[in-house]
């Protein structure tokens, strides 16, 4: 296997711990309405990890400088 096809393979599974980490969310929306409302909220491997009113600082404490991490974020209306 060369490295871009070993490359891309990993993209590609980020994309996807990504895009199911969005899927739960979504799918889990009225129950984190109810618990975390007007709230910015942070999704990793289907779990809710962290919460904040204030987007810069839930970025910090989750220490996404590199963005690496397939961490999905976002903001839930009350």
């Amino acid at each position: 296997m060369s490295l871009e096809s070993s490359l891309n393979d990993e993209a590609f599974r980020k994309f996807e711990k990504l895009r199911d980490n969005f899927e739960w969310f979504y799918s889990n929306y009225d129950g984190l309405r109810r618990d975390y409302g007007n709230q910015y909220v942070a999704v990793k491997d289907k779990n809710q990890i962290d919460n904040d009113c204030n987007l810069e600082i839930l970025i910090k404490r989750l220490n996404l400088s590199n963005c690496d991490e397939s961490i999905a974020i976002e903001y839930v209306n009350n």
